[in-house]
C-alpha cells in the first residue's frame, strides 16, 4: 500500500473514534449549558490555540504565501464549518436525540460523494446511484417519523437542523479539498477556521446573552459539563479538524467519506448505554433501510489504485 495512502488512513481512523463520540458528549452537555453559549466557550478555547499556533509559526519566520493567496477559499471553509455548520449541530441536537443523528448523519457521506463527482469528477456507479436513493429513503422516514408522533414537533425541528447542518458541513470538506490541492496546509486552515468561527459567534453570544450573563453560565457551570466543552474543543474541535483536511490530502474524497459510516459504531452505543436512548421501531427500520443503500452504494468494481500526488505539509 502507498505509504501516504496508509498514514491518510490512520488520520481518518482517529477522526471516526473522536467524533462518533463527539455526538453523545454535545447532548450530554447540553443539559448544562444553552447551545450558542456552548459553541461559544467552546470556540473561544479553539481561538487562543489557533492564535498561539500562528503567534508561533509568525515568530519562526513563516510567510504563508500560499495561505494569503487563497485567503478567500479559507475564508468560505472556515464560514460553512464552524459558525454555520456547528451552530446548526448544536442547536438540532438539543432538539433531537444522537439515535436520530447516527441515522440522519448517514446522508452527509452521500452528498459528499455527489460533490465529489460534480466538482472533482470522482466517478459514481449505476450501484452507487441505486444505494444512495434507498439511503435517502431511510434517512426521510427517520426524519419524518415525528410527524406522526404526537408533542415531537421539537424533534422533527432537531431533525430537520441536522439536515441543514449535513449540507454546509459536506461543502465545507468539499471546500477542503479545492484548499489543500492548492497547497494550503492543512494545519493553516483548520485553525483560521476556528478563529474565524470565534469572530462570528462571540460577538453575537454576547449579544443575546451579555457578557456578564455569559460568564456567570461558565464560571457556575459544573465540572463534567467543563470537560464536555474541552473534549470538544480540543480533541473533536483542534485535533480532528486537522487529522480530517490531512487524511483527505492523498486519497479521493469519495473514499474519504467512507469512514464517516463507521462514527455510528461508536455513537450508538454511547447513545443508548451512556445517554439512555432508546431506540424505537422506527430507529431499527430506518437502521436497515440506510445499511442496505450503504452495502449497495459501496460494491464498486475493483479497480487499480493510482499513487496520489502528495501535497507538502
Amino acid at each position: 500500500m502507498n505509504p501516504h495512502r496508509f498514514k491518510a488512513y490512520l488520520y481518518l481512523l482517529a477522526v471516526v473514534v473522536i467524533w462518533g463520540s463527539a455526538g453523545p458528549i454535545i447532548k450530554f452537555t447540553l443539559a448544562g449549558i444553552d447551545p450558542l453559549p456552548f459553541l461559544a466557550y467552546r470556540l473561544l478555547i479553539s481561538a487562543v490555540i489557533s492564535l498561539i499556533f500562528f503567534l508561533v509559526k509568525i515568530r519562526n519566520g513563516k510567510k504563508f504565501r500560499r495561505f494569503k493567496a487563497n485567503f478567500p477559499i479559507v475564508l468560505l471553509y472556515g464560514l460553512l464549518a464552524i459558525p454555520l455548520a456547528l451552530g446548526i449541530l448544536f442547536i438540532g441536537l438539543d432538539k433531537t436525540t444522537v439515535l436520530d443523528l447516527a441515522l440522519i448523519g448517514v446522508i452527509g457521506p452521500m452528498v459528499v460523494t455527489a460533490g465529489g463527482a460534480i466538482f472533482y469528477h470522482d466517478r459514481i456507479t449505476r450501484k452507487e446511484k441505486i444505494g444512495i436513493a434507498i439511503v435517502l429513503v431511510g434517512v426521510f422516514l427517520n426524519s419524518i417519523y415525528p410527524i406522526f408522533k404526537a408533542g415531537s414537533s421539537i424533534r422533527l425541528t432537531g431533525n430537520l437542523l441536522l439536515l441543514i447542518y449535513l449540507f454546509a458541513d459536506a461543502g465545507s470538506v468539499l471546500i477542503a479539498k479545492k484548499a489543500v490541492r492548492k497547497n494550503v496546509k492543512s494545519s493553516n486552515l483548520t485553525n483560521m477556521a476556528f478563529i474565524i468561527g470565534a469572530i462570528v459567534i462571540l460577538p453575537l453570544t454576547l449579544t443575546l446573552y451579555g457578557a456578564g450573563n455569559l460568564l456567570n453560565m461558565i464560571v457556575t457551570l459544573p465540572l463534567k459539563y467543563h470537560l464536555g466543552v474541552w473534549y470538544m474543543a480540543v480533541f473533536s474541535g483542534t485535533l480532528a479538524y486537522y487529522f480530517y483536511v490531512r487524511g483527505q490530502r492523498t486519497i479521493e474524497v469519495s473514499e474519504a467519506t467512507l469512514f464517516n459510516y463507521l462514527q455510528s459504531v461508536f455513537t450508538i452505543p454511547l447513545a443508548i448505554f451512556w445517554l439512555k436512548e432508546i431506540p424505537g421501531a422506527t430507529f431499527f427500520i430506518g437502521a436497515f433501510i440506510i445499511a442496505l443503500g450503504v452495502i449497495i452504494a459501496e460494491q464498486k468494481n475493483k479497480r487499480k489504485t493510482q499513487p496520489s500526488n502528495q501535497i507538502t505539509n
